[in-house]
């Protein structure tokens, strides 16, 4: 089970009657957005971020610290809790899986 799944499990545990409506979601929440951090996120655990002009709860499922003002990708959300990645780790992917794909070709 990854990360992500067991944090989205524990959740559902909490409310086992939750059923998020998802064209509901996707009208009202948009992933792939910027988000700010404000308090200092540490690896599974919970910080906050500032995202369209609101402070939410987030979490970032990578082992890294991110500092006050470091830009974050938005990801998922769960619940009342962003799941955010930061900006330089989403770039440095993309350039990895660009170069696995030049190499096997």
């Amino acid at each position: 089970m990854s990360l992500l799944q067991s944090f989205r499990s524990f959740f559902s545990i909490a409310d086992p009657y939750y059923e998020p409506d998802p064209e509901t979601a996707l009208m009202v929440f948009d992933l792939q957005e910027i988000a700010v951090v404000c308090h200092k996120l540490r690896p599974r655990q919970f910080g906050q971020v500032e995202y369209r002009g609101r402070y939410w709860s987030a979490t970032c499922l990578e082992d890294l610290v991110l500092l006050p003002g470091t830009r974050v990708k938005v990801v998922d959300r769960v619940e009342l809790i962003l799941v955010v990645t930061p900006i330089a780790a989403v770039q440095s992917r993309a350039v990895l899986s660009k170069k696995r794909i030049e190499q096997t070709a």
